[in-house]
């Protein structure tokens, strides 16, 4: 009997009436057997500003919530997650409040608040109390240290994959030690650890239940809650949605999106970008080209193909790099391969480090043999090859991690009412990813937003949307629609593309 099946109701999806009498009767002898679950300190919030980057100083509150470093351990070594509560403003005091999951894994609810989206939180506060929460690891809540061990490639040579993958194994085994000889418990950063954040959270505030508003990985986090805490949660808001076996990417969705830019380049002049990627991507397999970067000043890097495969893949996913992405392929095949040296050393420096918290939460959550398969599968027939997921799943082979199961990744169902956002120019959280859940939830409602990738316009790009996410949590209607953002504007010239990487 999985913990699963005893913590929530709406992951049980029973076929007779006496099975559910079996598992009632089972829970109910378990639940006498464990010890109590320990009940968490009531927050105790004090003022603070959020400073924002573009709307000022926000009056708000910050508490510091302890929770046991494992949960299956209460009385064991604790630690604390920062929370800054932005109070309700408006609605009529009877919304749950709403808790904001930021993506990464390791990205700064707090932070987030700060910047371009803060629009949407400032609504989204108007009907209800909104907590800001660094889930732990990340942000202000208690990260492990910094690995000393960094990966660093040869300038003079193009990215080899088996290569590059060796040399990152190493150093992330290298990483995993020191963690460990630092004194992390590195099998604490997990998804589900976080969803029992959620939970305690939830009763360090002493409210019957909350709402869940959640970006990319914060959407895998939520969805892990539904499953555990379903019973406590009002609602959910999933913005770019990652499911629980979605942790690795299915390669041939960059393929789909490479011919869905397409068109949209033609009306700033560029009238075939597939083939250009693919002739890009030819002639850099034929032989490797050098190019100079003006962003690293002068720095010359040899650039092979699956340098190229990796930079386009993960270029095509979010607006501020599909915008570069046609110009860089047209200089390349021009002979000017400098601006594609531009973003090959950014990406390359990306590898340089992994983050504990970052690193043990993807390998935890890892893939089902039926994901890897059908990965693998399209990584055969992707032009990109397996680049848009690398170095995973291979990095985490061997590092003695925790794998979370199967039972994590296994279909999901649920009542809880869910808000699926998703872009159809997203190339991190497609909008099949939420479509595959979608039947899982008997009150779930898509949101479509055509033109908007994983950035800034799935948030700001339609009034629209900050209406729909405010609504849905308070409780009204919504229903199933599509929206429309402006597509983007592609730069045309050379000092279009440098501003745009100055940003």
């Amino acid at each position: 009997m999985s913990r699963n099946a005893c913590t929530s109701s709406s992951s049980l999806h029973p076929r007779r009436s006496a099975l559910v009498a079996t598992v009632a009767t089972f829970c109910l002898a378990l639940a006498a057997a464990m010890p109590a679950q320990a009940t968490p300190r009531a927050l105790v919030f004090e003022p603070y500003t959020l400073q924002t980057r573009a709307h000022g100083a926000i009056p708000a509150e910050i508490a510091v919530l302890e929770v046991p470093r494992r949960h299956s351990e209460p009385d064991g070594p604790r630690m604390g997650l920062k929370v800054v509560r932005l109070r309700a403003t408006g609605g009529n005091g009877r919304s749950a409040p709403v808790v904001y999951l930021a993506g990464g894994p390791g990205g700064s609810g707090i932070d987030t608040a700060r910047g371009p989206r803060w629009p949407v939180f400032d609504q989204v506060r108007r009907e209800a109390d909104v907590l800001l929460l660094d889930q732990r690891g990340a942000g202000l809540s208690e990260p492990p240290p910094e690995c000393p061990h960094e990966t660093r490639f040869d300038d003079g040579q193009p990215l080899q994959r088996d290569a590059a993958l060796a040399a990152l194994q190493a150093t992330a085994a290298k990483c995993v030690e020191f963690w460990r000889q630092a004194g992390v418990d590195l099998g604490a950063y997990t998804t589900a650890e976080s969803a029992d954040d959620l939970d305690d959270l939830r009763r360090a505030l002493g409210v019957p239940r909350i709402s869940l508003w959640g970006m990319s990985y914060g959407t895998h986090l939520a969805l892990a809650t539904v499953r555990l805490h379903g019973k406590d949660l009002e609602r959910v808001v999933l913005m770019g949605t990652e499911g629980p076996d979605d942790t690795l990417k299915l390669p041939l969705s960059s393929d789909a999106l490479l011919q869905e830019l397409t068109p949209l380049a033609r009306r700033d002049g560029f009238y075939d970008l597939a083939g250009s990627a693919k002739r890009v991507l030819q002639a850099l397999r034929e032989q490797p080209r050098q190019g100079r970067s003006r962003m690293h000043d002068g720095r010359q890097v040899t650039i092979g193909e699956f340098d190229a495969q990796i930079l386009i893949a993960n270029a095509l996913g979010q607006r501020h790099t599909q915008q570069w992405l046609p110009l860089i392929l047209r200089e390349a095949e021009r002979g000017n391969y400098d601006p594609l040296a531009d973003l090959v050393l950014i990406v390359r420096a990306q590898f340089a480090q992994y983050p504990a918290m970052g690193l043990a939460m993807d390998v935890a959550s890892g893939q089902s043999p039926q994901r890897l398969a059908r990965v693998e599968a399209q990584a055969r027939e992707s032009l990109f090859g397996d680049a848009l997921n690398f170095p995973f799943p291979a990095i985490g082979n061997g590092l003695g991690l925790a794998d979370l199961g199967e039972s994590f990744r296994g279909p999901l169902r649920s009542d809880v009412p869910v808000l699926f956002i998703s872009g159809t120019l997203d190339g991190r959280t497609p909008p099949a990813n939420a479509d595959a859940l979608r039947p899982g939830f008997s009150h779930g409602r898509s949101l479509l937003v055509r033109n908007a990738s994983h950035h800034h316009e799935l948030w700001t790009g339609n009034p629209a949307i900050a209406r729909s996410i405010v609504d849905f949590l308070a409780g009204r209607i919504v229903n199933d629609a599509e929206l429309d953002v402006p597509p983007p504007v592609f730069a045309t010239s050379n000092s279009g593309l440098l501003g745009s990487g100055a940003r």
